[in-house]
């Protein structure tokens, strides 16, 4: 839009620290006895018939700036400072709106950014004494239009957000959009005077307004019926928050934290206390602050089939209830260090997700939140990602994803994982496999970034075994908060695995095993003479030695070798087979640890003919006779 060229004001204003361009409008069109929308059509702004646009609130051009600048005889950056331009560096969610968008009641509301009705401190705008403020009022501050701005820290009170005449909001409203000034057209008021169409007077069409004209600098019968420990506890918290609207050289907090996340932080997790309610009473001092929640969360307009993404999503109009919803969300946020954020959110999670998963997807999915946050509210940790923002980044590591073995092998289990199992409620070889499973399935994850059950697949797992797996160790692990501690004992495994110079391609081994079985006679051999086995030599199933075998060449689960899932071998003795390989491997004396060292010189040889890439057969003799071969990288002890 091409502006008219302005030429400066008979008179004008200093603008007051942290003034609005509305108060400006105000304060000189009173001065200079004419309406704020001459006024604004003077200085150059855009000005409709009806309305001061809202949207040159939040921005203005660099043309519109210097255009008011010269109308007004101010510096350009002081023309800009009238806007909340500088506010939204500080705000992330001013900052995402876009500076031409103009649903100012829309978006910007539903997204927490912008407040269309300003709130005030009756103090405040009757001014410091001075000659100025005393004939023109006090500042309205580009804060009041923040929906995180609730209190004057300066005369320790709740901000109002009504004319305390016509009880209505300080909006400027026309049909569906918003004005930076209500009754613009009319001229006489003094700054402090409530522009609200008058409640009692019927507004025709084509008419000037009739303001309701009260008072807003008075503060007779407006204190707030709260206990003043709550009083102190809410202007504690917007102290805080002024700390962080605050410009600052560095990008941090007080607190460690990206100021770019706190906000968003906070405001998702004032979504998730409205939409949980009650259960997030707990974290409010009082009841009665308890009660302005309630108030706020139990409203008829909030029981619409779209409520995860529309009616809670808005800020509440009302300064106390507003006020009480951000102290219980801070109080959530606490210092926003993981596991005591998790223990505080997990119950207001689970209940928005058991009223609409895809809702709380798509909520936690609007936000520049922390990844601080995001894990402590995503469903599942581990295994199975949703949320992209909290997938494992593929690292550098020197080995392949053919080089993880699909089971954790023992020694690797032994120095990482087993400490962990001294805090497992209950363990079983059940759980002690899935613990070995997970340590494979992690560090695939970890050089590719996919989910559980992607990397099942790479590793000659089934999918439905990960999955198991995830179930199984989240009961587990869940309880004592162990995968942070799982996360760091495999990336350590991950890192000798890295340094290892000899590295076994698991996968080789599993193709060339592909075919192979344990003939009859081997077994045989195998078992004999153990005293005790002839028998289970001669009469037993080989699948069983063959099972064994193939779980210690390729570092896996007998339960998944070709033996057992070969459509031949589908059989009401395939259970027995299995029972029996288990039997073998946890027996671990007599005869039986005879025949386990025989396997495992087997295998030993078996492998190395895999990683050779030769032939697969050779003489059981030769292998009883020969001495147990030193154990390999990567071996079943």
């Amino acid at each position: 839009m091409n502006l008219p060229a302005a030429r400066p004001l008979a008179r004008s204003l200093d603008p007051l620290p942290g003034e609005s361009l509305g108060g400006f409008l105000l304060r000189l069109s009173y001065r200079l006895g004419v309406t704020p929308h001459r006024v604004a059509t003077l200085c150059g702004l855009e000005a409709r018939s009806d309305s001061i646009p809202q949207e040159q609130l939040r921005w203005l051009s660099p043309s519109a700036a210097r255009t008011l600048a010269t109308a007004t005889r101010l510096a350009p950056d002081e023309a800009t400072a009238l806007t909340l331009a500088e506010l939204a560096r500080a705000y992330p969610p001013l900052a995402r709106l876009r500076s031409v968008e103009t649903s100012t009641g829309g978006k910007a509301k539903i997204n927490w950014a912008v407040n269309p009705d300003s709130r005030y401190c009756p103090q405040c705008l009757q001014g410091n004494g001075s000659p100025v403020q005393e004939a023109f009022g006090g500042a309205w501050q580009l804060r009041w239009h923040l929906p995180v701005v609730f209190a004057c820290t300066r005369h320790r009170r709740l901000l109002e957000h009504t004319c305390p005449q016509c009880a209505q909001p300080l909006s400027g409203r026309v049909v569906s959009r918003h004005t930076v000034l209500s009754s613009p057209h009319v001229g006489g008021l003094h700054p402090a005077q409530c522009r609200n169409q008058a409640p009692d007077v019927p507004r025709r069409f084509h008419t000037r307004a009739t303001p309701c004209g009260g008072r807003l600098d008075i503060t007779k019968g407006l204190a707030l019926d709260l206990p003043h420990r709550d009083i102190e506890q809410l202007i504690g918290l917007q102290a805080q928050f002024n700390l962080a609207l605050a410009p600052r050289q560095d990008s941090r907090s007080r607190s460690g934290s990206t100021e770019a996340t706190y906000f968003s932080d906070l405001i998702l997790t004032a979504h998730l206390i409205v939409l949980s309610w009650p259960l997030g009473a707990s974290l409010l001092p009082s009841p009665a602050l308890a009660d302005l929640v309630d108030r706020y969360a139990t409203a008829p307009e909030h029981f619409s089939s779209s409520k995860c993404f529309h009616g809670t999503r808005t800020a509440p109009w009302d300064t106390a209830q507003c006020a009480a919803v951000l102290l219980a969300a801070a109080t959530a946020l606490g210092d926003r260090r993981l596991l005591p954020l998790r223990e505080r959110v997990k119950p207001l999670v689970r209940e928005v997700y058991r009223q609409s998963h895809s809702g709380a997807n798509k909520l936690f999915g609007r936000y520049d939140v922390s990844t601080v946050l995001l894990r402590a509210t995503a469903p599942r940790l581990y295994g199975r990602q949703e949320r992209a923002v909290l997938r494992v980044r593929p690292r550098p590591y020197r080995f392949r994803v053919e080089e993880i073995p699909p089971l954790f092998p023992w020694d690797w289990y032994a120095t990482h994982l087993q400490p962990l199992t001294e805090h497992f409620p209950t363990m079983t070889m059940r759980v002690e496999r899935h613990l070995r499973w997970a340590g494979s399935l992690r560090l695939a994850e970890l050089l590719s970034s996919h989910h559980w059950s992607r990397c099942a697949v790479d590793l000659g797992i089934p999918p439905g075994s990960a999955r198991r797996t995830m179930h199984v160790l989240g009961k587990q692990m869940n309880p004592a908060n162990l995968w942070p501690s799982f996360d760091q004992a495999v990336e350590r495994a991950a890192r000798d695995l890295h340094d290892q110079d000899n590295r076994i391609d698991y996968a080789n081994r599993r193709r060339a095993m592909t075919h192979w079985q344990l003939s009859r006679e081997h077994w045989i051999d195998l078992c004999a003479p153990i005293p005790g086995l002839e028998r289970r030599g001669s009469e037993g199933d080989p699948r069983v030695g063959e099972a064994i075998i193939w779980s210690k060449v390729n570092e896996a689960c007998y339960l998944r070798s070709p033996a057992m899932l070969r459509p031949s071998a589908i059989s009401a003795a395939q259970n027995n087979v299995a029972d029996d390989a288990g039997a073998i491997i946890r027996r671990c004396r007599g005869s039986y640890r005879a025949l386990n060292q025989r396997l495992k010189t087997y295998a030993a040889r078996l492998a190395q003919a895999c990683d050779e890439k030769r032939e697969l057969n050779f003489s059981v003799r030769v292998t009883r006779a020969t001495a147990t071969p030193a154990a390999q990288p990567g071996l079943v002890r």
